[in-house]
């Protein structure tokens, strides 16, 4: 026993290296567990919401205009706004998919899972129509500036 701790003692400064890198190595390890399980857990919220986004994209794009085959007019091209402005009811889906662009442009910002050109690119098509376009103008000025803005520069960016 003597001879165990006089060893102890005269290489102390080796037991104690050993142990603060091994202290280095689990704690490395644990770290790296972690960050793949945040990775993981990342990476399954992503899948999620892109499932929540496309089925939400999905119902209000088809399952509406399925329903109610008035809200075709919103997707032609040769609408005289003057003539027949928009419906209420087509005043409604509107502001629903515009809510929908928004909700987008926040995940596109914050997550990446589309990305913000290919959003303005979208965004140009659909905001170009004639009934969009005017109920947007109508009722832009009640929505969130910075997503204005970035219709205001998609509309002007893709002409």
């Amino acid at each position: 026993m003597a001879a165990f701790s006089s060893w102890v003692d005269g290489n102390f400064n080796l037991i104690q290296s050993v142990g603060i890198i091994g202290g280095l190595m689990t704690a490395s390890i644990a770290l790296f567990a972690n960050a793949a399980a945040s990775n993981r857990d990342a990476k399954a919220k992503e899948r999620d919401n892109i499932l929540t986004l496309s089925e939400h994209h999905r119902n209000l794009w088809w399952g509406e205009i399925s329903k109610n085959q008035k809200l075709l007019r919103i997707f032609q091209t040769d609408v005289d706004v003057l003539k027949e402005p928009a419906t209420l009811l087509e005043e409604v889906y509107l502001n629903e998919t515009f809510a929908q662009y928004l909700t987008g442009w926040r995940i596109a910002k914050a997550e990446g899972l589309t990305t913000l050109n290919e959003l303005a690119i979208d965004v140009k098509w659909f905001f170009s129509l004639p009934l969009p376009r005017v109920v947007w103008e109508k009722s832009k000025k009640n929505r969130n500036r910075r997503f204005v803005q970035f219709v205001k520069e998609a509309l002007e960016k893709y002409q």
